[in-house]
């Protein structure tokens, strides 16, 4: 393997060591933070903590994105739509290139990874990511009453997974091909390159990851479906509905009983007010860092040590969903799995990832066994700073957005006439009771990061265009409801 000169050793390392350890360090610092408060129902406190870490961070590029996606989580859990749209308003510009034509990668951002780690790569967030990221933006401008806004979203959202199955398979097989370059002029043989089984085995117990093949997500295809139910101007909305439902059947066949009512309600032209319910249960894993000493002779060494990120799943998250009114009950279904969404994005970069690790720890090592040859009496001292150079920069990426939900759960009832709904999860646990509008579409959304929290954070939103609950004539002042008779629509055309 070629030498590289002693300077650029000394001055690289000293650079990963103030920018791995300052930027890599505030950020799991932040993360525990704020997953702690969301574990403890301290809603207010993570979104505080959370935008204080995007004031902290400044206007640094490297991390700012995942900064940005947790603050914006957050202060959408603790209800402040507001402050939650201009976080994700303000991530979705530094993103919102890779959607068209700006590569993934600079040539000198690969050059520095190479040399230190994937902790000095900018993050831009994973397909998976920048998808939720597009609906979670969706639902606050619901929430806001920005019901044209909400339609962009939600079409953004769907052109992140199109543009993702266009490009990004391509995009990796470059990365591989140019990486595998990379490592037959640096005399790493092919075959150390592979993933090793034991990370394998690390993402095979994360769920499905067959259903979520091309980075498809059931619950960006339902969302926008049930809005263009709710929001149709034309056929060509109720169109995309109907395909945006099918689709969701196709990805999840158990999702049957919640989408079929609204399939057959667009067959008909004809719908009744309806609420619907999502459930975000837990949060989403965390990664954690695995060393390896992989088995590639370099200088008087026959072993190089690397670092991989590894998904852990997050206990604690409860299960299932019922919604209640009166006598009324209706069972709920698991619409989307965001465990088995991220690890089937990571699996499907993971090649790339573990190449990168295994000829980032090449490289150092034979930069340090090279420099202490060449530094004759002084070896042994080079050698030690080669060593810390090294143990400093083996780290690996850590950084995901931790604040998403692990299961997203849904329910659709006829809205009720009186207005009001009880959530209950398996076991019985209340999630809260949350009024609606009678007569209208409606979207209502209970978050409960796990079940250490006391409390759940419940949302409820119009879903179509008309007075919001605060312009709701009061229950209490009018009689009941016929229950035999329906306010029913039509779609349009």
């Amino acid at each position: 393997m070629g030498r590289l000169p002693l300077w650029r050793i000394l001055i690289t390392g000293l650079f990963a060591v103030g920018c791995t350890a300052g930027c890599q360090t505030d950020y799991r610092k932040a993360s525990a933070e704020v997953v702690g408060h969301e574990l403890a129902g301290q809603y207010a406190e993570a979104a505080s903590t959370a935008a204080a870490a995007v004031t902290a961070n400044g206007s640094g590029e490297i991390s700012r994105v995942i900064f940005l996606l947790e603050a914006g989580r957050t202060a959408q859990i603790a209800g402040d739509s507001s402050a939650s749209a201009e976080f994700y308003a303000s991530a979705f510009e530094i993103v919102r290139p890779y959607l068209d034509t700006k590569p993934e990668a600079r040539v000198t951002e690969a050059i520095t990874t190479t040399l230190v780690n994937q902790t000095l790569a900018e993050y831009r967030g994973t397909v998976t990511e920048r998808i939720m990221l597009s609906t979670l933006q969706a639902i606050n401008r619901l929430d806001l009453g920005q019901y044209d806004d909400a339609r962009i979203e939600l079409n953004r959202a769907r052109d992140w997974q199109q543009d993702a199955v266009e490009k990004a398979a391509k995009q990796i097989a470059q990365s591989e091909k140019a990486l595998s370059r990379k490592a037959d002029s640096s005399g790493i043989p092919e075959g150390k390159l592979k993933v090793p089984p034991v990370l394998e085995k690390a993402y095979s117990g994360l769920g499905n990851l067959e259903a979520y093949a091309d980075w498809q997500n059931p619950f960006t295809s339902w969302l926008r479906g049930i809005y263009l139910i709710s929001n149709a101007t034309d056929d060509g909305d109720v169109g995309n509905a109907r395909f945006d439902l099918r689709q969701v059947v196709a990805m999840n066949p158990d999702a049957r009983p919640l989408v079929d009512p609204d399939l057959e309600a667009i067959q008909r032209r004809q719908f009744s007010p309806t609420t619907w319910v999502v459930f975000m249960s837990g949060l989403a894993p965390r990664l954690e860092q695995f060393r390896l000493d992989i088995p590639i002779p370099v200088g008087n060494v026959n072993y190089v040590a690397a670092a991989f990120p590894v998904l852990k799943p997050m206990d604690g998250a409860l299960t299932e969903l019922s919604i209640h009114s009166g006598e009324d009950v209706v069972q709920g279904v698991q619409l989307a799995d965001i465990d088995a969404m991220v690890a089937a994005d990571y699996e499907k970069r993971l090649p790339v990832i573990v190449m990168q690790e295994i000829i980032s720890a090449a490289i150092k090592t034979a930069g340090t066994w090279a420099a202490s040859q060449a530094a004759g009496d002084s070896g042994g001292l080079v050698n030690l700073a080669g060593i810390i150079y090294q143990a400093v920069t083996t780290s690996a990426d850590l950084r995901t957005w931790r604040t998403l939900p692990r299961y997203i759960y849904a329910a659709r009832m006829a809205t009720p006439a009186s207005g009001t709904l009880e959530l209950r999860t398996t076991g019985g646990r209340v999630l809260g009771s949350v009024r609606v509008v009678p007569e209208g579409d409606n979207l209502v959304v209970a978050v409960l990061p796990a079940a250490t929290a006391p409390t759940a954070r419940v949302q409820s939103m119009r879903l179509d265009p008309g007075p919001g609950l605060e312009q709701a004539p009061s229950n209490d002042s009018e009689p009941p409801a016929d229950p035999t008779t329906t306010s029913e629509r039509s779609l349009s055309g």
